[in-house]
């Protein structure tokens, strides 16, 4: 008559099918946190460049009449880097009062989207920079009646020794690395948003 218990290859059996799930586990868990790592930095990333494109809209106020760009682009700051090169060029780093709170409009951004100056920053300032924008601005028209706004975010793939700073100094877009089979092009995820902005006459 057999006697109540488990054997001990049982036992072993049954220790490792539950090693083997409580693995398979553990894996899931560690993808689930990478994937909502991605969607969160996706997300981010997507609401610098609107931000980015709702501030060359407010630029764009200051352009109110029809003519050669250095003129009627003069009070302008954003979008006087309008050119048709199909080259993205840094963000201009500028500052803003407005209700005597002055607010800086930079071209580095941290974890949460928020500019981070980067002109004469601290090291420890500069180390929360997560994410960098660069804009292209090209003429739709010849008769330089509406501008494209194209802005570009970009952040590092999973690689927590590579910092973003070292790769692009000052979060600056050199517009060659970015591009496929560009040095840098296997190692940053990218977003791309646009727009077109027309005068503003008085």
């Amino acid at each position: 008559m057999r006697r109540q218990g488990f054997t001990l290859v049982e036992v072993m059996v049954a220790l490792g099918v539950m090693t083997i799930s409580a693995m398979a586990l553990f894996g899931m868990q560690a993808q689930a946190t990478r994937a909502n790592v991605r969607a969160r930095d996706m997300t981010v990333a997507s609401q610098i460049a609107q931000n980015v494109l709702e501030r060359m809209k407010m630029d764009g106020l200051a352009w109110t009449a029809l003519g050669d760009a250095p003129v009627v682009l003069a009070d302008t700051s954003m979008l006087q880097a309008v050119a048709n090169t199909g080259s993205f060029t840094t963000l201009p780093e500028r500052a803003e009062t407005r209700n005597g709170r002055t607010v800086v409009w930079s071209n580095g951004f941290d974890l949460h989207g928020i500019d981070v100056p980067i002109s004469g920053a601290p090291a420890a300032t500069l180390a929360s920079i997560r994410f960098c924008a660069s804009q292209r601005l090209s003429w739709v028209y010849d008769t330089r009646g509406a501008m494209r706004a194209d802005v570009r975010v970009w952040w590092t793939k999973e690689a927590p020794t590579r910092a973003i700073l070292a790769d692009f100094p000052g979060c600056a877009d050199n517009n060659v690395q970015l591009l496929p089979g560009g040095a840098q092009y296997d190692n940053y995820h990218m977003v791309y948003m646009s727009t077109v902005i027309r005068p503003h006459p008085p």
